[in-house]
């Protein structure tokens, strides 16, 4: 813009030479046409960008990873005349996964007229995402003055984990806690303690027939031992490097497992007693019983944020051990574990616990994490491939 006003500067100074050299009809008209200029073309920025509406509307605000979605930018020019080039800075997802801040865009409208632009992409990792137009500028025609919209539009984009799903036949335990490979289960045996309705997830061998006939709706029988069982899930999500994506690409794994680990349990017909680090950085503890709740804590963990600390796992430890009576199968989900995490995991939950396995989302664990665990007996580590959750899962089950 100072370029312009230098060139501005420079003709005003040439017509003022000319109108006092010749002093003719013609160079003052010259010479006043020159004054008059940005005085008018200023009103009519002005009025222009009082009169502009910008508005963003995505197509939706919550989308999968890589799911390709659109935001639609609507500029309204409700002025007479056209309006002057609009400088648009935004943040905007493209095809790559990618979401770039400080996008520079130049619009322009016809008088009193709608122009429509779309940008269509995905967003590589889950998490909420404030995507539109951060400020918009209009300047007049001699670029001599800019205008700032005081209202620029952003729009709130929530992007879901992936819902992983483990098959049936799935065992999470290697114990006879696991209703799923007991040898005679209360299914076989025809003795259950109670009827609910079916939840998405439950196993269609557990359904009441009859009563489902006489209900009109699928009912699930449930045992005694289902009913008051429940597994463990510490879910952390600790930021371990200095690269932030291979941060958000281990949250993203160990939320997505947790979640797998948490369906098949509510689908097992048990509780899954989940213990994460808030967006406060504090404790929170949820049970999912039912299909509803594991609806919940997608929409939870979707927005849970990494944690900018050095401690993992052994930080929410203390929170499990209370929750912990002695039989309970307890996952740990974590992007890496030290030796040291573990010891402090051992001698906080001390024997109340059934089975303890660790899942890294970031690093193969070391021989010595390796070690300590096989020395410590009913506790394993395992690797989880980002690309493959279930097939990581289900190798760790066998």
């Amino acid at each position: 813009m100072a370029k312009y006003r230098i060139l501005y500067t420079l003709l005003f100074i040439g017509a003022a030479v000319f109108a006092l050299a010749y002093e003719s009809r013609l160079t003052f008209v010259l010479f006043a046409g020159v004054a008059v200029l940005p005085p008018v073309t200023f009103i009519l920025m002005l009025l222009s960008g009082l009169l502009m509406k910008i508005e963003v509307i995505p197509e939706t605000e919550h989308v999968g990873k890589l799911q390709d979605f659109e935001i639609n930018v609507k500029v309204t020019n409700r002025f007479i005349i056209p309006a002057a080039p609009m400088i648009v800075t935004g943040t905007f997802h493209d095809k790559n996964g990618s979401v770039i801040a400080g996008r520079r865009l130049v619009l322009s409208t016809g008088a009193m007229r709608r122009c429509d632009y779309s940008f269509r992409g995905c967003i590589s990792y889950r998490g909420e995402y404030m995507l539109g137009i951060e400020s918009a500028e209009i300047y007049d025609l001699l670029r001599l003055f800019r205008f700032r919209l005081k209202k620029t539009p952003m729009c709130s984009i929530t992007v879901m984990p992936r819902r992983v799903m483990l098959d049936e036949t799935t065992a999470l335990c290697t114990d006879d806690y696991d209703s799923t490979i007991t040898k005679v289960s209360f299914m076989e045996s025809g003795s259950f303690a109670s009827i609910r309705k079916y939840a998405d997830g439950d196993l269609m061998k557990h359904v009441h027939w009859k009563l489902s006939a006489k209900h009109d709706e699928l009912m699930v029988k449930q045992s005694e031992q289902n009913l008051g069982s429940s597994a463990l899930i510490i879910t952390d999500l600790h930021g371990f490097s200095d690269n932030e994506e291979r941060n958000m690409q281990a949250a993203d794994a160990a939320v997505e497992t947790a979640l797998a680990l948490t369906r098949k349990i509510i689908s097992d017909g048990r509780t899954a007693v989940n213990i994460y680090r808030a967006a406060d950085g504090s404790a929170d503890i949820m049970n999912a019983e039912k299909n509803e709740d594991y609806e919940r804590l997608v929409s939870i963990f979707a927005v849970l944020p990494i944690a900018r600390t050095e401690q993992g796992a052994e930080a929410l430890i203390s929170y499990a051990a209370d929750c912990l009576t002695g039989s309970e199968p307890l996952f740990i989900i974590t992007p890496k574990m030290k030796p040291k995490a573990l010891s402090d995991i051992l001698n906080a939950v001390g024997n109340l616990y059934g089975e303890i396995r660790i899942y890294l989302t970031a690093a193969d664990p070391d021989d010595l994490l390796t070690a300590q665990a096989g020395a410590a007996g009913n506790v394993s580590v395992w690797r989880i491939n980002a690309e493959d959750i279930s097939l990581s899962l289900r190798t760790s089950m066998q």
